[in-house]
């Protein structure tokens, strides 16, 4: 089908190895009530028959899609490329394994609009509730729906919220802040997308009302970030999150000290593995509190790295 020039929605797919589970994404979109959209699938360098199952899609599906592969680079490099190739006025993703609800789009929209069109500006998103394959809730339901909350203290004080959501965001605020591109890895936390954008956009406006299905799997393999690993597979993009946590939202440490005492606690030992004197990091700390901060927790530091210098042996 020949894409829209400019859909109402780009939903973002990324994949790698997985078309096994892509007709999730692909059979609940098929499902929409709303049809105002474009799928865009970037490949992170399957090796699978990913590309023969999406070309055979092309073919049938009553919605564009348009498909792009990249050598194995890590999600956040498919991200930047989709929303550079994005032709929608929002933006919204499923993961590879994932699906939404049948009127998922149509009620984000609707929800969009209801924003009175001079408030607008100010709200990155709207997003609500997930569920698992099963129909069993898996977000905790906030007091109020809707709820607008300034993006950063949902991120640092009302933590209880926190886990997974799933909705839509401005178009024009996420290719504002694509996610910075770090030699040596193929993953860079969330985290730094979303704080960058918070900075920008102040509000989130939720909803107690369940837009995705989480597919849980007890049989799940592959690197888990409490793995030695997937520590130093994700190193660097673990180096750039932590440093920007503590030298630019250090003005949230007295409501919610945890996250920064993390932060502290976690640079050096990640930095360890990503090869990086701890001489340099310390040069790249800006702020003097965030400084104090990881010198006070050197000593939890010290025990983060045996622990996983042990869980090192034993694998």
């Amino acid at each position: 089908m020949t894409p829209a020039a400019s859909p109402y929605f780009t939903v973002f797919t990324p994949t790698y190895n997985r078309a096994h589970t892509l007709h999730r994404a692909f059979d609940s979109l098929c499902a929409q009530t709303f049809s105002d959209f474009e799928w865009l699938v970037v490949d992170d360098g399957s090796t699978d028959n990913t590309p023969e199952l999406i070309a055979a899609w092309m073919k049938s599906a009553k919605f564009p899609i348009r498909y792009f592969r990249q050598p194995h680079s890590g999600r956040h490099v498919a991200h930047n490329l989709a929303i550079r190739e994005a032709r929608g006025q929002m933006w919204t993703g499923t993961d590879s394994d994932d699906a939404i609800v049948p009127h998922a789009l149509e009620r984000i929209r609707q929800l969009w609009l209801e924003i009175p069109e001079s408030e607008r500006g100010k709200f990155f998103s709207v997003a609500g509730l997930c569920q698992d394959q099963h129909g069993r809730t898996i977000s905790r339901p906030f007091p109020t729906s809707p709820f607008d909350i300034d993006v950063r203290e949902y991120l640092f004080v009302h933590r209880r919220f926190a886990g997974e959501k799933w909705g839509a965001a401005a178009m024009d605020a996420v290719r504002r802040f694509p996610f910075p591109e770090i030699a040596d890895t193929n993953f860079i936390p969330e985290g730094v997308h979303g704080l960058q954008m918070a900075r920008a956009y102040k509000i989130n406006r939720f909803v107690n009302e369940v837009f995705r299905i989480y597919y849980v799997s007890d049989d799940e393999t592959g690197v888990t970030l409490s793995s030695r690993r997937g520590i130093a597979q994700a190193a660097p993009g673990r180096v750039y999150y932590y440093l920007w946590v503590l030298n630019h939202e250090m003005d949230y440490f007295r409501r919610a000290p945890v996250p920064f005492i993390k932060a502290a606690a976690m640079l050096p030992v990640v930095a360890g593995y990503a090869g990086q004197p701890l001489r340099q990091v310390w040069r790249e700390l800006t702020n003097w509190t965030a400084k104090l901060l990881v010198v006070a927790a050197a000593p939890l530091s010290l025990l983060l790295a045996i622990f996983f210098g042990l869980i090192g042996q034993k694998k």
